[in-house]
This record gives structure tokens, C-alpha cells and sequence, in this order.
């Protein structure tokens, strides 16, 4: 398994590409921005998409989504607590961005289960060779998820934790409180996991929970 990591878009977000390199399918996590971009790096590594993951519903993490849904028939997968989210996805970006959006969100979504328990492990994500352990962890936004992949010690965080400080919490459907309890559930994951986050550089959890 391979992890190819590039920083797209205006706000500088992580997009992802966890490859299997024994069957050279792919899996896209947060599909920022720069749908060309994204499409030619698929094309020059010569591996076949089969899903695109969100982290959350914020509109820099999936702007190339519905672009890339059309080139590649991919499904999308979203927790539905930020569906909002996705819906006001041109009007979020053109408020922040100062600038027209034409990018239009994806057609065909796929929610994550709603659990209301917070105990690990939660859900079972699989497709094809590829298994994930499904993490809500709220606070940033009300659907914001963790991926983490136990057989590489791998954890996406999307915009819950950085290497240095974690998600914003001053929207008003954010919750500080959500947050803190989110981070006591990563605390849970072996200390050291490399934690690749939406933004900014990887580390270990260790280091990015200052344990």
C-alpha cells in the first residue's frame, strides 16, 4: 500500500491517493481541488480510482469531487451531519475563495453509517483490498470523521488534528466541546500512528497530542 499526498487549491489542502499497488486501484481522501491535476497524476501513476472518501463537508476538501465523480463514475463517501455542508458548497467557496465557482458538488453521494456510539473500533469501511476503521470525530463540523488504517498505522484527520493544533471551532455549527471528546478517542490509537492531516505536514499522533 502506497500513499501519494499533494497540496491543491487556494487554502493549501492535503488531497490523497491510498494505492493498492498489487491491483493498482486507488482510493481518493479529500479531493481538494484541482480536478485536472488530480486526473493526470491518476493517468501518469496508472492506477484506477474506485472511490473518493471526505474527511468532512468543508468545500476545500472536495471541489474537484463532482468534476472527478463525471471523468472516473466514482462514489462519493460523506458523513450526512455535513451534507449542509456539501449543498452550499459554491456559495461556502465563493465567499472565502472572492471568486465565481463553477465547480458543482458531486451527483451521486454514499453517507457514512450515523453511529451514535463513539467507542473504538467503530465501523468496518471495506472495498476491495482496502479497510479502514471509521472514526467520528466532531467538533470542527458535525460530520468531521478520522480514517485510520490499522495494518499501516495510518491516520487521516482531515481538519480534527494538525501537527500543530487542531480544527477551527468558531462556526457556528463547530463545537469546542465535540472537539475535545473527539481528541480523547484518537488518544486511544497507538501513539505512534502517522497522522496525515488536511493541512500541513504528517508527524506522529504523539506528537501532534503533545503525549
Amino acid at each position: 500500500m502506497e500513499v501519494k499526498t499533494f497540496t491543491l487549491g487556494e487554502l493549501q489542502t492535503n488531497c490523497s491517493l491510498l494505492i493498492d499497488q498489487n491491483t493498482n486501484q486507488c482510493i481518493i481522501i479529500d479531493p481538494a481541488d484541482e480536478a485536472n491535476f488530480i486526473s493526470e497524476q491518476i493517468l501518469q501513476l496508472k492506477v484506477h480510482p474506485i472511490a473518493m472518501i471526505a474527511t468532512h463537508g468543508h468545500f476545500d476538501h472536495l471541489l474537484a469531487a463532482g468534476e472527478l465523480q463525471m471523468a472516473f463514475d466514482l462514489p462519493f463517501y460523506l458523513h450526512q451531519k455535513d451534507f449542509f455542508l456539501l449543498k452550499d458548497l459554491q456559495k461556502n467557496a465563493s465567499f472565502w475563495l472572492k471568486r465565481k465557482i463553477i465547480e458543482q458538488p458531486p451527483k451521486s453521494i454514499s453517507f457514512f453509517p450515523n453511529t451514535p456510539h463513539f467507542s473504538l473500533p467503530v465501523e468496518k469501511i471495506k472495498a476491495t483490498n482496502f479497510e479502514f476503521t471509521l472514526i467520528p470525530t466532531p467538533g470542527h463540523t458535525p460530520g468531521s470523521v478520522c480514517l485510520y488504517l490499522p495494518k499501516l498505522k495510518i491516520l487521516f484527520t482531515g481538519d480534527t488534528l494538525f501537527a500543530q493544533g487542531v480544527g477551527r471551532t468558531d462556526f457556528s455549527y463547530s463545537s469546542a466541546k465535540d472537539l475535545w471528546q473527539s481528541l480523547q478517542k484518537l488518544k486511544k490509537l497507538p501513539l505512534k500512528t502517522t497522522i496525515l492531516p488536511g493541512h500541513g505536514p504528517a508527524c506522529l499522533l504523539s506528537e501532534a497530542l503533545r503525549i
